[in-house]
Protein backbone atom coordinates (compact mmCIF):
# COMPACT_ATOMS: atom_id res chain seq x y z
CA UNK A 1 0.00 0.00 0.00
CA UNK A 2 0.78 3.21 -0.81
CA UNK A 3 -0.37 7.43 0.89
CA UNK A 4 -1.09 9.26 -2.04
CA UNK A 5 -0.63 13.32 -0.65
CA UNK A 6 -2.67 14.35 1.77
CA UNK A 7 -2.58 15.32 5.29
CA UNK A 8 -4.71 12.39 7.15
CA UNK A 9 -3.83 10.57 9.71
CA UNK A 10 -2.22 7.00 7.84
CA UNK A 11 -4.90 4.73 10.47
CA UNK A 12 -7.40 6.64 9.44
CA UNK A 13 -6.99 7.68 5.98
CA UNK A 14 -9.40 6.93 3.35
CA UNK A 15 -6.56 7.83 0.54
CA UNK A 16 -4.56 4.66 0.30
CA UNK A 17 -4.43 2.42 -2.10
CA UNK A 18 -6.43 -1.05 -1.77
CA UNK A 19 -4.77 -3.86 -2.47
CA UNK A 20 -5.62 -5.45 -6.16
CA UNK A 21 -7.12 -1.82 -7.17
CA UNK A 22 -4.35 -1.04 -9.51
CA UNK A 23 -4.14 -4.66 -10.58
CA UNK A 24 -8.21 -4.65 -11.39
CA UNK A 25 -7.58 -1.39 -12.96
CA UNK A 26 -4.38 -2.64 -15.43
CA UNK A 27 -6.69 -5.70 -16.34
CA UNK A 28 -9.71 -3.19 -17.07
CA UNK A 29 -7.00 -1.31 -19.32
CA UNK A 30 -5.53 -4.91 -21.15
CA UNK A 31 -10.00 -5.47 -21.74
CA UNK A 32 -10.63 -2.47 -23.07
CA UNK A 33 -7.50 -3.02 -25.62
CA UNK A 34 -8.63 -6.40 -26.56
CA UNK A 35 -10.31 -8.09 -29.77
CA UNK A 36 -13.59 -9.05 -27.24
CA UNK A 37 -13.78 -4.46 -26.01
CA UNK A 38 -14.03 -3.59 -29.61
CA UNK A 39 -16.34 -7.22 -31.17
CA UNK A 40 -18.65 -5.94 -27.72
CA UNK A 41 -19.11 -2.18 -29.32
CA UNK A 42 -18.87 -3.01 -32.82
CA UNK A 43 -15.36 -1.33 -33.10
CA UNK A 44 -14.88 -2.34 -36.67
CA UNK A 45 -11.27 -0.72 -37.23
CA UNK A 46 -10.35 -1.29 -34.35
CA UNK A 47 -11.01 -4.90 -34.59
CA UNK A 48 -9.90 -5.48 -37.65
CA UNK A 49 -6.67 -3.68 -36.05
CA UNK A 50 -6.06 -5.69 -33.69
CA UNK A 51 -6.92 -9.18 -35.58
CA UNK A 52 -3.94 -8.18 -38.01
CA UNK A 53 -1.21 -7.30 -35.84
CA UNK A 54 -2.39 -10.49 -33.39
CA UNK A 55 -4.54 -13.12 -35.09
CA UNK A 56 -4.32 -14.81 -31.90
CA UNK A 57 -6.71 -12.41 -30.19
CA UNK A 58 -9.35 -14.28 -32.53
CA UNK A 59 -9.47 -16.58 -29.56
CA UNK A 60 -8.59 -15.12 -26.44
CA UNK A 61 -11.02 -13.60 -23.78
CA UNK A 62 -9.27 -10.32 -23.29
CA UNK A 63 -8.04 -10.96 -19.90
CA UNK A 64 -6.47 -13.92 -18.17
CA UNK A 65 -7.17 -16.56 -21.21
CA UNK A 66 -8.89 -19.12 -18.59
CA UNK A 67 -12.35 -17.92 -19.26
CA UNK A 68 -13.03 -19.74 -22.65
CA UNK A 69 -15.31 -16.23 -23.49
CA UNK A 70 -13.75 -15.24 -27.47
CA UNK A 71 -14.60 -12.11 -29.25
CA UNK A 72 -17.26 -13.72 -31.07
CA UNK A 73 -19.48 -14.76 -27.59
CA UNK A 74 -19.34 -10.68 -27.00
CA UNK A 75 -20.23 -9.27 -30.60
CA UNK A 76 -23.19 -11.96 -30.48
CA UNK A 77 -24.26 -10.74 -26.71
CA UNK A 78 -23.99 -7.32 -28.15
CA UNK A 79 -26.27 -7.97 -31.01
CA UNK A 80 -23.07 -6.38 -33.19
CA UNK A 81 -24.19 -8.46 -36.41
CA UNK A 82 -20.89 -6.68 -38.36
CA UNK A 83 -18.48 -7.64 -35.64
CA UNK A 84 -19.74 -11.11 -35.51
CA UNK A 85 -19.42 -11.34 -39.66
CA UNK A 86 -15.86 -9.86 -39.41
CA UNK A 87 -15.06 -12.26 -36.99
CA UNK A 88 -16.21 -14.87 -38.96
CA UNK A 89 -13.97 -14.25 -42.07
CA UNK A 90 -10.95 -14.40 -39.44
CA UNK A 91 -11.67 -17.79 -38.40
CA UNK A 92 -13.36 -17.23 -35.28
CA UNK A 93 -14.34 -21.02 -34.18
CA UNK A 94 -18.36 -20.36 -34.15
CA UNK A 95 -19.35 -23.55 -31.60
CA UNK A 96 -16.15 -22.34 -28.77
CA UNK A 97 -17.58 -22.52 -25.39
CA UNK A 98 -16.90 -20.60 -22.59
CA UNK A 99 -15.10 -22.84 -19.24
CA UNK A 100 -17.55 -22.66 -16.83
CA UNK A 101 -21.00 -22.59 -18.59
CA UNK A 102 -19.80 -23.77 -21.85
CA UNK A 103 -22.11 -21.41 -23.54
CA UNK A 104 -21.40 -20.81 -27.22
CA UNK A 105 -22.18 -17.48 -29.49
CA UNK A 106 -25.14 -18.96 -30.32
CA UNK A 107 -26.19 -19.49 -26.66
CA UNK A 108 -25.70 -15.38 -25.90
CA UNK A 109 -27.14 -14.26 -29.25
CA UNK A 110 -30.15 -16.54 -28.40
CA UNK A 111 -30.61 -15.23 -24.74
CA UNK A 112 -30.46 -11.68 -26.19
CA UNK A 113 -32.96 -11.94 -28.64
CA UNK A 114 -30.54 -10.76 -31.75
CA UNK A 115 -32.07 -12.86 -34.76
CA UNK A 116 -29.60 -11.11 -37.23
CA UNK A 117 -26.72 -12.48 -35.09
CA UNK A 118 -28.37 -16.16 -34.99
CA UNK A 119 -29.05 -16.27 -38.76
CA UNK A 120 -25.40 -15.46 -39.34
CA UNK A 121 -23.93 -17.92 -36.88
CA UNK A 122 -26.19 -20.75 -37.96
CA UNK A 123 -25.26 -20.19 -41.69
CA UNK A 124 -21.45 -20.34 -40.55
CA UNK A 125 -22.31 -23.73 -39.22
CA UNK A 126 -23.09 -23.18 -35.79
CA UNK A 127 -24.67 -25.94 -34.02
CA UNK A 128 -28.27 -25.37 -32.83
CA UNK A 129 -27.94 -28.64 -30.43
CA UNK A 130 -25.13 -27.53 -28.13
CA UNK A 131 -26.48 -27.63 -24.38
CA UNK A 132 -24.37 -25.68 -21.93
CA UNK A 133 -23.81 -26.41 -18.27
CA UNK A 134 -27.33 -25.72 -17.15
CA UNK A 135 -28.60 -28.67 -20.06
CA UNK A 136 -29.78 -25.90 -22.01
CA UNK A 137 -29.48 -25.24 -26.17
CA UNK A 138 -29.86 -22.09 -27.40
CA UNK A 139 -33.58 -22.86 -28.23
CA UNK A 140 -33.98 -23.17 -24.48
CA UNK A 141 -32.70 -19.34 -24.15
CA UNK A 142 -34.65 -17.36 -26.71
CA UNK A 143 -38.17 -19.25 -25.73
CA UNK A 144 -37.09 -18.25 -21.89
CA UNK A 145 -36.42 -14.54 -22.93
CA UNK A 146 -39.83 -14.53 -24.91
CA UNK A 147 -38.12 -14.06 -28.63
CA UNK A 148 -40.41 -15.86 -31.12
CA UNK A 149 -38.16 -14.64 -34.25
CA UNK A 150 -35.37 -16.54 -32.77
CA UNK A 151 -37.05 -19.87 -32.24
CA UNK A 152 -38.31 -19.89 -35.05
CA UNK A 153 -35.26 -19.54 -36.43
CA UNK A 154 -33.70 -22.03 -34.37
CA UNK A 155 -36.22 -24.67 -34.78
CA UNK A 156 -35.58 -24.63 -38.83
CA UNK A 157 -32.01 -25.43 -37.54
CA UNK A 158 -32.36 -28.12 -35.92
CA UNK A 159 -35.72 -28.91 -34.80
CA UNK A 160 -34.52 -31.93 -32.66
CA UNK A 161 -33.84 -29.23 -30.05
CA UNK A 162 -37.56 -28.67 -28.72
CA UNK A 163 -36.98 -32.31 -27.28
CA UNK A 164 -34.17 -32.16 -25.52
CA UNK A 165 -34.61 -31.30 -22.06
CA UNK A 166 -32.47 -28.96 -19.59
CA UNK A 167 -30.81 -30.51 -16.20
CA UNK A 168 -34.39 -29.38 -14.67
CA UNK A 169 -36.24 -31.92 -17.06
CA UNK A 170 -37.64 -28.74 -19.21
CA UNK A 171 -38.10 -28.76 -22.86
CA UNK A 172 -37.66 -25.40 -24.34
CA UNK A 173 -41.48 -24.90 -25.01
CA UNK A 174 -41.98 -25.77 -21.22
CA UNK A 175 -39.78 -22.45 -20.53
CA UNK A 176 -40.84 -20.63 -23.36
CA UNK A 177 -42.63 -17.03 -22.11
CA UNK A 178 -44.43 -14.03 -24.02
CA UNK A 179 -44.15 -14.42 -27.92
CA UNK A 180 -42.14 -17.54 -27.78
CA UNK A 181 -45.16 -19.42 -26.38
CA UNK A 182 -46.93 -18.74 -30.19
CA UNK A 183 -43.86 -20.17 -31.93
CA UNK A 184 -44.63 -22.34 -34.51
CA UNK A 185 -43.63 -25.21 -32.28
CA UNK A 186 -43.56 -28.91 -33.79
CA UNK A 187 -45.99 -31.14 -31.87
CA UNK A 188 -45.78 -33.00 -29.03
CA UNK A 189 -42.52 -30.91 -28.46
CA UNK A 190 -42.70 -31.94 -24.50
CA UNK A 191 -42.82 -30.24 -21.10
CA UNK A 192 -40.92 -30.48 -17.82
CA UNK A 193 -40.71 -33.71 -16.21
Amino acid sequence: MFQLNCDHDAAECQCYSKPGAAAQSLDELEFVRSACHAAQLGQLDKLERILRNRPEAINWDGGTGTSGYTPLHYAARAGQLKAVQLLLRHGAAVDAATRSGRATALHRAAHTGHAEVVDALLAAGADPLLQDADGETPLHKAAAQGHAAVVTALLAAGPRACSLQDKRGCTPQARATGAAVQAAWPAPCGHCQ
